[in-house]
């Protein structure tokens, strides 16, 4: 469940796909549509239909309830969908449940996004089995100022924080921390926690969330713990960044997932 960017290669666009890659047959609920995502120039109004949504939900409960199913939550827009879809019977159907609560990078909210939509995001991360803020998200979870150069305690001390309003054994993955040359992530499994850091590739490169969130869901469908997950998908996402820059397309259009699907198909 996430928004549709019909002219972009991010959010829906290809979470789906990589989801289908695992093997996992996809119940894909788009929650709006835009023409192309929202920091790109050309942006008109997005199409939002509650009722349409609401009866989907209501349909998918209906027909998947009492079977094995795993849900993906992204980017989802406005107060009243991320309302719609907490208050949703569909929301309790899920053996797993990643949310991913996009709403903010680079230490400010996303156009069209503001502490009404937090409000209403905290109440949904409750029902989460694993999250995945980014550092400015975490942040805000939190009530902290975000600063892109935290230290690991402080890291750990807000991921502590936000555990509190999460399920008791709930995982919290930290994507995009920096540290001098290198981005990484932090996990915290409630039992576990680690760090995995690569080089980090020059740019700011949209939909990269997406995809870690998509192929996270795969690995975890698949009984992967997160200390073998986390390394073997920044390794995937460092090559797909790089296969973008040398398609040499605009980076707002999103990123090259075609590695991504080729291995999942190749080891089938």
């Amino acid at each position: 469940m996430e928004d549709l960017s019909s002219l972009n290669s991010i959010s829906m666009n290809v979470a789906a796909p990589i989801v289908a890659s695992f093997g996992l047959r996809s119940l894909a609920i788009p929650v709006q549509t835009f023409t192309t995502q929202s920091e790109a120039d050309g942006q008109v109004p997005p199409i939002i239909a509650l009722d349409w949504l609401q009866k989907t939900l209501l349909q998918a409960h209906q027909q998947f309830a009492g079977q094995t199913n795993y849900g993906l939550i992204g980017y989802l827009g406005t107060a009243e969908i991320v309302q719609t879809i907490t208050q949703s019977k569909l929301i309790d159907d899920f053996n797993l449940l990643v949310v991913d609560p996009v709403m903010a990078d680079q230490g400010k909210f996303y156009p069209l996004l503001d502490q009404q939509y937090l409000v209403s995001l905290k109440q949904l991360l409750t029902m989460a089995d694993v999250v995945t803020p980014n550092l400015t998200e975490l942040a805000l979870l939190t009530g902290h100022q975000y600063r892109a150069n935290i230290s690991e305690v402080e890291l750990g001390n807000q991921v502590a924080e936000l555990r509190k309003q999460l399920k008791a054994d709930a995982q919290v993955i930290v994507t995009g921390i920096e540290q001098e040359q290198q981005i990484g992530c932090y996990w915290d499994t409630s039992v576990s926690r680690g760090t995995y850091y690569l080089e980090k590739v020059p740019g700011h490169f949209y939909g990269t969330g997406d995809a870690f969130a998509a192929i996270l869901l795969g690995k975890l469908a698949q009984q992967i713990p997160l200390v073998d997950a986390i390394p073997a998908i920044m390794q995937l996402m460092q090559q797909v960044v790089q296969d973008t820059l040398l398609a040499e397309n605009d980076l707002k259009l999103g990123i090259d997932v075609t590695r991504i699907l080729q291995r999942n198909w190749k080891s089938e």
